[in-house]
């Protein structure tokens, strides 16, 4: 996952009722991941298999992780087996949504502290740290970002970023890679001088986290119905080498010394 990923925080023991509620709560997300993959399937001359491996979300969804840390290879291979034997993307949707309901509960790694919104991966050989946003906050009914949460979420950023000063005191920048950074409700959490910075990513980008699939659910887990639309509107004449194009809200990505950020926290 990237910075604001867009995490949808689970129980370890999720009751299966509670996850059919949800995947009849996101039958038009998994259709619309569906849909991205076949486009690319047909337009660069791939495998459907490995389209939805590289180009949707589900294998975290289904609580199997990242592709290439190997982990949940024969329950994605089964997934992926009762796939190959749908003919219609109903149908695919429908053994979609199934397999979400019978599968594992999603979560960050272990090795990634959490406090409260935000986690973090360790900083990478380079030095770079990349949080995550986690959709962990709906206290009376409203969502994290709001404004009446500000300090909370100020609050959670400077917890984990006193951790990974501690912790890793070689940590030198951070990289975010979000679509949320479009939002002026997550970039006032920032530095400024982080925010000013963001572009759109154009270059090798992930499409299996909720950096780029985030943006079609809201707070509550309910799917934005405008930007699903927009989207199965961009898929109609998506160029495969831009493959950015097709979100409503295209990824970003900023970067700044870590300094900013314990001198905006109150750290030093």
């Amino acid at each position: 996952m990237s910075f604001g990923a867009f995490y949808l925080g689970e129980a370890s023991i999720d009751p299966i009722i509670e996850r059919r509620e949800r995947a009849g709560r996101w039958r038009d997300y998994f259709d619309l991941q569906l849909r991205f993959a076949e486009t690319i399937s047909d337009r660069r001359d791939i495998p459907f298999a490995d389209a939805v491996t590289h180009y949707t979300n589900f294998r975290r969804r289904f609580g199997l992780g990242r592709f290439d840390e190997g982990g949940g290879s024969a329950d994605w291979g089964r997934y992926l087996d009762g796939l190959a034997a749908c003919d219609s993307r109903e149908r695919r949707r429908a053994w979609t949504q199934e397999f979400y309901v019978q599968a594992p509960a999603e979560r960050l790694r272990e090795d990634w502290p959490t406090f409260g919104c935000f986690g973090s991966e360790p900083p990478n050989e380079h030095g770079i740290v990349r949080p995550h946003f986690i959709n962990a906050d709906s206290d009376g009914g409203i969502g994290p970002l709001r404004r009446e949460k500000i300090d909370r979420r100020r609050a959670e950023l400077r917890q984990l970023f006193a951790h990974i000063k501690a912790v890793y005191p070689a940590a030198a920048r951070v990289r975010g890679v979000s679509w949320l950074y479009h939002l002026e409700a997550y970039r006032r959490l920032f530095p400024p001088a982080y925010t000013a910075g963001r572009a759109v990513a154009t270059g090798r980008l992930r499409y299996d986290g909720g950096a780029v699939w985030g943006q079609f659910l809201d707070h509550a887990e309910n799917v934005r119905s405008d930007r699903r639309e927009r989207f199965i509107d961009n898929l109609k004449h998506l160029d495969p080498d831009r493959l950015w194009q097709a979100f409503p809200y295209p990824v970003q990505w900023t970067e700044a010394p870590i300094a900013v950020f314990h001198d905006f926290y109150g750290m030093d």
